[in-house]
């Protein structure tokens, strides 16, 4: 196992359950990748967002690799909870919070901007639904593997010849407009190249609502245990230089330490280090030019600082600033103790950075994402440049569609099984 962010931990989370030996080898000295912890004037904290929608992908990963995500929470104090909704601030001054129910949001809509915007609203994001359920054996619940798989009547669903941009003029109102378009944004791709089905994130937080844990490091640390309990071993501060083949299958890892025999290897590092400097030239020649048609996503400029709680605060927030030109600034607050940790994630600084996972270059783009099974046999890859998108959500079901392929290779006589 190469990385040890979201999806390399949940692959083997799920792998060492099904009583393999993993080696997991991080070349920092943390666990979590983006989520990894940090300090802070003498206290651990973290950049990443306090509030993720999308909780059943987590559940899942903790219930099959040995303990449901409640029952380990509450051994360390921690509980997962429902989040508040989002606070919207636009360049005119206009100041808006959308619910999360169908039925608040239209309401709030109405109030704040009349019936037709929010009829509008309601409609697009129903409309969502039945692109989850196209979206969902794509990359997503199950692997996206060739082009059979879009269909004529798969493209339509998803709405494959509109962007972001597209909904946003179909939308015709400033700020639901500006909203839509925020999403590619928020996925380091332009919004006129990031396709229209990218705006199912809509559909899953009004759907599942938004959640928190108060930190990232909460996950990260029960994840981190969940590995201990299934003997995982972990090497940090090592770093993987290259994947080793005999008779065109993988074999084992190379790294600055020593050399790790394998049976097979998941990837979930920078997918232009994978396959321009871990992959000797002559292998996985087709995925590594699909791959050089496409550019690193855009990362936020992250900046974190304390401030006083006010009497009351208790709950992490997020505040949406957008912009009428450029990415927005997204403010997180996440309560510790007697103070406030203040993370900004500020999408008009953002710059290209592969660890952001991979930008949208159109609906056509998307195969040229890695694929999780590879063409290599024994060689799997997972992370936030996978088809199934960049969020931490999404990064999850990588790692398990990763372990999932991983033991029909290795172990077809005993398959893990899907979602």
């Amino acid at each position: 196992m190469i990385g040890a962010g979201l999806a390399g931990m949940a692959a083997a989370a799920r792998l060492a359950k099904a009583r393999h030996q993993v080696t997991l080898v991080e070349q920092t000295d943390q666990l979590g990748g983006a989520w990894a912890a940090t300090e802070l004037d003498g206290r651990t904290v973290d950049s990443a967002p306090p509030i993720f929608a999308f909780p059943a992908p987590w559940r899942d990963l903790f219930r099959k690799s040995g303990r449901a995500l409640e029952a380990e929470f509450a051994r360390s104090g921690d509980e997962l909870v429902p989040a508040g909704p989002a606070r919207h601030l636009f360049a005119d001054g206009t100041d808006f919070v959308l619910p999360i129910g169908r039925g608040d949001q239209h309401a709030a809509i109405t109030e704040h901007f009349g019936a037709g915007p929010a009829d509008r609203w309601r409609q697009l994001v129903d409309r969502f639904g039945e692109v989850w359920q196209a979206l969902r054996p794509l990359g997503v619940e199950a692997e996206l593997t060739d082009r059979s798989q879009l269909s004529k009547s798969v493209r339509s669903a998803l709405y494959a010849q509109q962007s972001l941009a597209d909904l946003a003029r179909q939308l015709d109102h400033p700020v639901l407009s500006r909203i839509v378009l925020d999403l590619g944004s928020r996925s380091g791709s332009d919004p006129d190249r990031t396709p229209a089905f990218v705006a199912v994130q809509l559909y899953l937080d009004r759907t599942f609502g938004r959640w928190t844990a108060g930190s990232s490091t909460t996950m990260i640390n029960s994840l981190g245990r969940r590995l201990q309990l299934r003997r995982v071993e972990v090497r940090t501060g090592v770093r993987a230089t290259k994947i080793n083949f005999t008779d065109g299958r993988v074999h084992g890892v190379s790294t600055d330490q020593g050399t790790i025999a394998a049976e097979a290897v998941v990837a979930t590092c920078d997918p232009f280090q994978l396959y321009d400097q871990l992959l000797p030239g002559d292998v996985g020649r087709g995925e590594r030019r699909r791959l050089h048609r496409l550019r690193p996503a855009r990362a936020p400029q992250v900046s974190l600082q304390w401030r006083s709680a006010a009497t009351g605060e208790q709950e992490p927030t997020e505040t949406i600033h957008h912009r009428d030109d450029g990415g927005p600034r997204i403010d997180y607050t996440r309560p510790i103790g007697d103070a406030v940790l203040q993370i900004s994630h500020d999408y008009g600084a953002a710059e290209p950075d592969p660890r952001a996972g991979l930008a949208w270059r159109g609906f056509r783009s998307w195969l040229n994402r890695p694929p999780v099974t590879s063409g290599v046999p024994g060689l799997f890859t997972a992370g936030p440049f996978s088809r199934g998108g960049n969020g931490p959500s999404q990064q999850v079901l990588s790692g398990a569609l990763a372990a999932y392929g991983c033991q029909r290779q290795i172990a077809p006589d005993r398959p893990l099984e899907p979602r």
